[in-house]
């Protein structure tokens, strides 16, 4: 019989050892953060005192996230996935979610279509190399300029991610920055640093400014010169796929943006340059 409990501190390396092996990069500072957020809400499934798999959820009050949701080979097609994400999306919605997205990757779009979810759009993938150029247009994002970026991504991913923010900024203060005109704030970008890449997102921009978002990834690009990008964005910010190809961006395989309940509210993709994450939106 499958059991579940919550993750707590102790099982970061069951964490480590299924992110390794599905090589999605993610690190203890990102596990660190999960807890922080979702104490509540990341999932280990076991069967006999032994641990098969996990999920995570990252909620944004009406709207809300699953992700990193693996299992071990050995388990895979044994019905151990769908128990998962049912566990997750019974949690959300008693939480009070009224809509529950993911990214799914190719293998698991049938699951997740099973479930319930609709196709959204396609979330693209991209993975470069830092070059450095020249920057007019940015500036470094100070503790001041929190509140106005909270307001604008608010205004383009529908939900809060404030909190969010604040620990992307905290622990990586020197890879974000902001560009304005005048006193309006017209676009931000954020970066962390991965395991094997520097990871680009939240970066926001409004729409008929893509030079100043390309300005924005400049800047981040000349904080770690030579380094790995990698970056995720909606197939429908036609603007944001020019800017990384002809920065010398090449695509990587897919992911499939999906909905569960009420899909009605959809962020701004013609302004989301790049992801927060494929696992929390």
């Amino acid at each position: 019989m499958v059991e579940f409990r919550v993750m707590d501190s102790g099982d970061e390396g069951f964490f480590m050892q299924l992110m390794d092996m599905v090589g999605w990069g993610m690190t203890p500072d990102d596990y660190r953060r999960m807890l922080t957020f979702s104490p509540e809400g990341l999932f280990i499934a076991s069967v006999d005192g032994v641990d098969l798999g996990m999920v995570s959820t990252t909620s944004y009050s009406s709207i809300a996230w699953v992700g990193n949701l693996v299992v071990l080979p050995e388990f895979r097609g044994t019905g151990l996935g769908a128990a998962l994400m049912e566990k997750a999306m019974g949690y959300l919605t008693e939480i009070g979610a009224k809509s529950i997205r993911l990214d799914g990757v190719p293998l698991a779009i049938p699951l997740y279509r099973r479930l319930g979810f609709k196709d959204e759009y396609w979330s693209l993938r991209y993975t470069g190399v830092a070059r450095p150029n020249e920057v007019t247009m940015t500036r470094p994002m100070e503790a001041d300029d929190l509140s106005a970026v909270e307001v604008l991504d608010k205004s383009v991913f529908k939900g809060s991610r404030h909190e969010a923010i604040r620990y992307v900024y905290r622990i990586n203060p020197e890879l974000a920055f902001t560009s304005w005109d005048g006193d309006e704030l017209i676009g931000y970008i954020m970066a962390k640093r991965g395991k094997s890449n520097v990871k680009i997102g939240p970066w926001i921009c409004k729409s008929g400014h893509s030079g100043m978002a390309e300005e924005l990834l400049y800047s981040v690009m000349n904080m770690v010169q030579g380094e790995d990008l990698w970056v995720g964005l909606p197939e429908g910010n036609i603007d944001g796929v020019r800017v990384l190809e002809s920065n010398g961006f090449n695509s990587l395989p897919s992911s499939l943006r999906m909905c569960y309940g009420d899909c009605g509210v959809v962020e701004n993709v013609e302004t989301v340059y790049g992801l927060g994450g494929p696992d929390k939106g």
